[in-house]
């Protein structure tokens, strides 16, 4: 796949979008949920390409549809790097609307989970300067630190050590 802006990504979710209602004639509406990249693209808190679009969520009818625009669900396997209660917090995204309602992470989720993840792509993502000013810094604490959010989705009490370790260098070296 090419490398997409956020035009790109745009057009490419409202063409989604608009094939779900040829597909679909009822009164149903569908949900997606878009993480990564994609999704700090799209909140417009980095203006970097991607090449891909990761979704965390959809609604099962449109999985298919999802494949033909080559948005990638598999990301589901990485449900426990996202605080337990992500969909708490879910931000809309004022795209299509047709027939799919678009949202991503919030973007201190985003965060909590590419601390998680820790490959080196993701700590650039979250150390870019815009990303750092406008996180909500008692938020990602609360996150972070709780024993419902970040800590209850952790696969292993080793995973969440690391985790920790990571997001207390990464408050040290960039919360103001």
């Amino acid at each position: 796949m090419l490398d997409m802006l956020r035009e790109d990504l745009l057009e490419r979710l409202n063409r989604l979008d608009e094939d779900a209602s040829l597909m679909f004639d009822g009164n149903e509406r569908f949900h997606l949920v878009i993480v990564g990249g994609a999704a700090l693209i799209l909140l417009e808190h980095i203006s970097r390409a991607t090449s891909d679009v990761d979704a965390i969520s959809a609604s099962c009818e449109i999985l298919e549809l999802l494949q033909k625009y080559d948005i990638n669900c598999r990301v589901q396997t990485y449900i426990n790097n996202f605080p337990y209660n992500y969909e708490d917090r879910l931000v809309p995204l004022h795209v299509g609307g047709r027939k799919i309602d678009f949202y991503s992470a919030s973007l201190e989720d985003i965060v909590i989970a590419k601390l998680y993840s820790a490959r080196a792509a993701d700590i650039w993502d979250v150390e870019n300067v815009e990303i750092v000013k406008a996180i909500d810094w008692k938020l990602l604490e609360k996150l972070a630190s709780e024993a419902d959010e970040a800590r209850a989705s952790a696969l292993s009490d080793r995973c969440y050590a690391n985790f920790k370790a990571n997001y207390n260098d990464y408050v040290r070296r960039f919360r103001k």
